[in-house]
Order: C-alpha cells, then sequence, then structure tokens
C-alpha cells in the first residue's frame, strides 16, 4: 500500500511563512511528482520456549508471548509439539513436549533411542540381557 506525503503550510490562509507575512494559497507546498513514499515496519513477539515471530508490512502489531499481526495477517507463536518413544527394555513410553521436540537415535547396541525436548535428552534404559536395538 503507498501513501502520498503531502505537506501543507496554509490552513485557511492564516500561517505565516517562515520569514513573516501569511502565506498565499498558492504559495501551499503541493507533493511533487514521484513523491511517493511506503512506510514499511517489522514486529518481533517473543514466544515461549525461547523462540520469536515477526513480520513487516505498513501497519504492524506485536503481542508478546502470542502473535504478530502485519497488514491484517496474523502469525501466531508456534505451538508446541509433543515426541513418544517406545522403550523395549523396560516396555515404557518416554514421552516430552516441546518447542523444538523431536526423537533420539539409538546410543549404543544397548540404548535403542529416546526423546529430546528443548535441548534436554532422556534415553530408554539400557538392555541389560542379550537383547540389543534393532
Amino acid at each position: 500500500m503507498k501513501r502520498f506525503l503531502f505537506v501543507a503550510m496554509a490552513v485557511l490562509g492564516l500561517q505565516t511563512a517562515a520569514c513573516g507575512g501569511p502565506m498565499e494559497a498558492e504559495e501551499t507546498l503541493q507533493p511533487q511528482e514521484g513523491s511517493e513514499v511506503t512506510a514499511m515496519a517489522v514486529c518481533t513477539a517473543s514466544c515461549p520456549g525461547g523462540t520469536s515471530v515477526s513480520c513487516s508490512g505498513n501497519h504492524c502489531e506485536a503481542v508478546e508471548g502470542q502473535a504478530v499481526m502485519c497488514d491484517g495477517q496474523w502469525k501466531n507463536c508456534p505451538t508446541p509439539t509433543t515426541v513418544t518413544f517406545y522403550c523395549e527394555a523396560n516396555n515404557t513410553l518416554l514421552s516430552c513436549t516441546g518447542f523444538n521436540a523431536y526423537t533420539l537415535q539409538p546410543l549404543s547396541s544397548k540404548v535403542c533411542g529416546g526423546v529430546s525436548c528443548n535441548g534436554q535428552d532422556t534415553y530408554c534404559p539400557a538392555f541389560t540381557d542379550a537383547r540389543e536395538c534393532f
């Protein structure tokens, strides 16, 4: 969206010029050809889990911890993800929820994997018998 910058120095012909004296209506400043101005703004909102969202546009708003809006379009903070991993060694599930969540590959032939959320890794217990990860 483009906006034109209009500069008018006379209001009802009563404003005074910089040198003194009234300004004539013909002396008011008119927009020049090519005087288009586009105003762009950038908004950023901090989100839970150390993340953030940003957008840019002619009009923007930020709602900390929730979202940003630019030119009528909302961009929400990311939602946490839950990951789950089945541990064969003790027939249990490992689960966690976070903004950076994923399952872990086997740590060794006896520790078959785990989960990681926001940088905190949790592995399944190791096999204590002859079994190995497959």
